[in-house]
């Protein structure tokens, strides 16, 4: 069954034109590479104080000595990514320091440290980010012997793609302890991100075994998922799955114990040795905030990284590993605006009435009213997502088949991720209050989103910055208002069912 007509007929939604779903219109990823070094500020042959220093060479005497794996792995190189979700080629990191070997024959772009990361001067969080002349370390043959003294016991391997997430030092705000702003933001945007980066050749085994510290006991393997990361840093915020633990429940189930690791486990790890990551996505909020266009106007740090993504399909990776981990099916949609089942649609109606935020009751029951009596018709099938009473299991395998998502704007909305892509989100916002939270994360995902306010969709030209209007609507327990009946209901009552 096509979703856009039912939504059209459904009683509380007016008919509207379907958005055009994309499927293969992001840039490839070359054309991402292009952006980013046009993003980002030229850094070479400069000497920047604080945040980073240009360091002497081994040969001049610089207190790092690196380790002789640094010079048979070759330069840093950048593999693309913009601020905030920068991607990075043979990386290194000593005490709370991250070292870009810069090679300046290769032509490569050196890049600016206030687009790397957000430093930190106190105890926690990284200090710097330091350039190192690659090709002249490398030709100091008489250090050798005593860099290879600093080998494997010292060094820690970690080979694949890292995501390193570099928020909540110091207790800062991070945001990843709600399920929106750990998966919806700072995941799917790092898969975005990846998805439009020249993946990785699968050759590490082979230029590991040209060393003798290939054996290393300290060289961790990564996940075993193709298509997704195999590994994810929350190198610094204590706090990160403070709030129901969505967050650590998606982040457990995607990359396993051995390949989540977290702050105290971070400072283990790194402790007084190396850590070398073959590729590495530095994930820092401030930085997107600060330096990419679509983040400053919205103030929402993925939606730049979004667009880089050439279709929907770089989630599926995610969810099917999620879903998989709880012996969930993973379904696709025949095509966009199709039910799942081809036959009557799934509405999950994602209910918050014990929430500050939340309907009149009268409405509450005659929407519940309306889809029972869709669902006793035989027109669709019901679920109603009460998340708060629910195991976790459950509110997956919920969205994980469904068709239609309704519900008031907030948290619960992110479980749009499970759904097939190519379905639809309908958002509940009181009239004059726009927020645009959960929208683009459905545009990214393929599904097409409605924002309904009162008794009137709110149109997609109108989605502006200056039109967010009065957004303490949504937060001050005001009740929700939305009108469920259509003209031509008005002169039917559900008493007589």
């Amino acid at each position: 069954m096509r979703l856009c007509g039912f939504v059209g007929a459904f009683s509380i939604f007016l008919p509207t034109r379907p958005q055009q779903h994309c499927t293969s219109n992001g840039p490839h990823f070359s054309i991402a590479l292009q952006r980013f070094v046009e993003l980002h500020l030229i850094f070479k042959k400069k000497t920047k104080m604080g945040a980073v220093m240009a360091l002497p060479t081994a040969a001049g005497g610089t207190h790092h000595i690196l380790p002789a794996q640094a010079f048979e792995l070759g330069p840093t190189t950048v593999a693309g990514g913009i601020p905030g979700f920068n991607v990075l080629n043979n990386v290194w990191y000593r005490d709370r320091t991250f070292f870009y070997l810069e090679n300046e024959d290769a032509g490569e772009p050196v890049l600016s440290p206030d687009h790397l990361l957000t430093y930190s001067g106190s105890g926690s969080g990284t200090k710097g980010f330091e350039r190192i002349q690659w090709e002249q370390s490398a030709a100091t043959q008489h250090r050798r012997a005593e860099e290879r003294s600093l080998g494997t016991k010292d060094t820690t391997i970690l080979h694949g793609t890292t995501l390193f997430f570099n928020d909540g030092y110091d207790n800062k705000w991070s945001g990843y302890k709600w399920l929106y702003h750990m998966v919806a933001e700072a995941l799917l945007g790092s898969l975005a991100v990846l998805s439009s980066v020249e993946p990785l050749p699968n050759d590490f085994a082979l230029r590991a075994a040209a060393g003798d510290w290939a054996s290393s006991t300290d060289r961790l393997a990564g996940g075993e998922s193709e298509g997704l990361p195999d590994r994810l840093i929350v190198a610094w915020d204590q706090l990160w799955d403070a709030r129901y633990g969505l967050p650590r429940t998606v982040a457990e189930s995607v990359f396993g114990d051995d390949n989540l690791i977290e702050p105290d486990e971070w400072r283990d790890m790194s402790g007084d040795g190396w850590v070398y990551f073959e590729r590495i996505l530095l994930l820092d909020r401030s930085v997107s905030h600060r330096f990419n266009p679509l983040s400053q106007q919205w103030l929402k740090m993925a939606l730049d990284a979004y667009q880089l993504a050439p279709s929907p399909d770089f989630f599926t990776p995610l969810r099917r590993a999620l879903l998989s981990f709880y012996n969930i099916p993973s379904l696709t949609r025949p095509s966009p605006g199709m039910s799942v089942n081809f036959k009557r649609p799934k509405i999950v109606y994602v209910e918050r009435q014990s929430t500050k935020r939340r309907f009149e009751a009268q409405v509450h029951e005659d929407l519940v009213k309306r889809l029972e009596r869709l669902e006793k018709m035989g027109e669709a099938k019901v679920g109603l997502a009460v998340l708060e009473g629910m195991e976790k299991r459950e509110q997956f395998k919920l969205f994980a088949d469904a068709d239609i998502i309704l519900g008031i704007h907030g948290n619960g909305l992110t479980h749009e991720l499970w759904m097939p892509s190519g379905g639809i989100m309908i958002e509940i916002l009181p009239p004059g209050d726009f927020h645009y939270d959960y929208a683009p994360v459905s545009i990214a995902l393929g599904h097409e989103h409605l924002i309904w306010q009162n008794d009137r969709l709110f149109p997609r030209d109108m989605w502006l910055p200056q039109n967010t209007g009065n957004g303490s609507l949504i937060h001050d327990g005001s009740s929700i208002p939305v009108s469920i009946f259509h003209r031509h209901d008005m002169g039917h009552s559900d008493e007589s069912e």
